[in-house]
């Protein structure tokens, strides 16, 4: 009992500062002995490799993850044009997120054998390990807001970057969503959470944004708000139409308020629409490539440069080098960097070794090509759309979580560089765990059924 609490306690402690600058090795310890831990309980990793045989969805899942995993390997041998830069990334960047989602379904069934904390409580006790950090990042900047009298912008609290933050933050509004839509359509709890305290939870998550200010978390904020409505009405027929109509406003509008407070407080909004036409034409400037040219200037004569500029520039490039190397260049997180050098080797100096196109689609395209692309998206589709179909079935608080969780990450990897280092082991952690119970779901149907 107390060495299964430890366990427990480790797990949490690693979900908690998995986004925390300056803890790899604390990191890798806390993974290390959760590890271990497994190893010695050679029956539940018995029991996880059966179950993953057992269903024929999970099992095509794993499959296409692991031919993934195997065609960039094979990718980093014979195509990359640096091939030890490639296997590092790869060895890094791929297998042990791999490695991280096989831990996760293995500690989700041995949480379910040992039952000693039942599934509500553990997923109520992960919750919690992710929204401490909301709770610090709101109360530092409410101390602010009282002592200067304005809101700090750019804040990421424990962690060094905002955007590592605000990943944090989606995550928690991820899962607050699901129990608002869980506890609407089924009249019934699944997150541990009294109802004053769930809608505590979503207005601190929700001011925690203002604080990080991140355009394109609060972008995808409102997607997951229109997801949310369609899964909220999906032939619920509890409400009255009027009820759906408000319900569903209220949904799109609470979720909308951090990207409405963005664009108001923001000025970069005000001048992307003059950018984008500029930035797009990479062939009249090198400014893209190189911060000390002179910036192109619109019609208007204001200089686009900046964060606005350099995505869009980054992301036409991109495809420009998809393509002139359709097979890709070899994996890797700089993927975008190594092609800029690889075309422009008189500004070689210029370009930073860790470059990005701010794109992990992007990036990976770049690195792996077309095919890689294609593998990475029959993995996450296969996720989504098993989830979406347990949905349709019985509106479980999994199958939600999983589209949540699984649609929220890849989108926002179209304009983000998620794809990469901490917030890619996390989500494939997260992912491993709560895909494992989606399908025990499915088992525990069946054997009722059964009876």
């Amino acid at each position: 009992m107390m060495r299964f609490s430890i366990f427990q306690g480790i797990l949490y402690l690693l979900l908690f500062i998995i986004s925390i600058e300056g803890t790899i090795a604390l990191r890798n310890l806390l993974i290390g002995l959760i590890f271990t831990y497994l190893i010695f309980n050679k029956s539940v990793l018995v029991e996880t490799y059966n179950s993953v045989l057992s269903f024929k969805e999970l099992k095509s899942l794993v499959n296409a993850l692991l031919i993934f995993l195997t065609y960039v390997l094979v990718h980093t041998l014979f195509i990359s044009e640096d091939f030890s830069w490639s296997l590092d990334e790869w060895r890094a960047q791929l297998l042990y997120p791999v490695i991280y989602f096989f831990i996760g379904l293995t500690i989700a069934n041995l949480i379910k054998i040992k039952k000693l904390i039942s599934l509500e409580a553990f997923l109520t006790a992960i919750f919690f390990s992710i929204f401490l950090h909301i709770i610090y990042i709101d109360l530092f900047g409410i101390d602010r807001l009282i002592d200067n009298g304005f809101m700090i912008r750019r804040y990421g609290g424990l962690m060094a970057s905002p955007t590592s933050a605000n990943y944090i933050t989606n995550i928690a509004i991820a899962m607050l969503t699901s129990e608002y839509m869980y506890r609407l359509r089924n009249n019934k709890k699944f997150l541990r959470l009294p109802n004053g305290f769930l809608h505590f939870a979503l207005v601190a998550s929700i001011f925690s944004t203002f604080f990080e200010s991140l355009r394109l978390g609060d972008i995808s904020l409102v997607l997951l708000g229109i997801s949310a409505s369609f899964i909220f009405v999906y032939k619920n027929n509890s409400f009255s139409k009027n009820s759906k109509v408000l319900i569903t406003s209220l949904i799109i509008l609470v979720l909308s308020t951090p990207l409405a407070y963005n664009i108001k407080s923001d000025p970069r909004w005000g001048k992307l629409v003059e950018t984008i036409p500029l930035a797009i034409d990479t062939s009249k400037s090198d400014h893209w490539i190189n911060k000390s040219l002179p910036a192109p200037k619109s019609s208007s004569g204001y200089e686009v440069a900046g964060s606005n500029y350099e995505r869009i520039a980054w992301a036409k490039k991109s495809i420009d080098y998809i393509i002139l190397d359709p097979l890709g260049i070899g994996f890797g997180r700089n993927a975008f960097g190594h092609a800029m050098r690889m075309h422009h080797p008189d500004m070689i100096d210029l370009i930073p070794a860790g470059q990005t196109s701010h794109s992990s689609i992007l990036d990976l395209t770049v690195g792996t090509g077309i095919v890689g692309l294609i593998l990475w998206l029959i993995f996450v589709l296969k996720v989504a759309l098993y989830a979406f179909k347990k949905f349709m079935q019985d509106g479980s608080f999994f199958s939600i979580l999983t589209v949540f969780i699984t649609v929220g990450y890849f989108s926002r990897g179209l304009v983000d560089a998620n794809m990469r280092d901490h917030m890619f082991l996390q989500f494939m952690l997260l992912l491993g765990i709560i895909v494992f119970y989606l399908f025990s779901e499915e088992k525990k149907d069946e054997e009722n059924f059964s009876h």
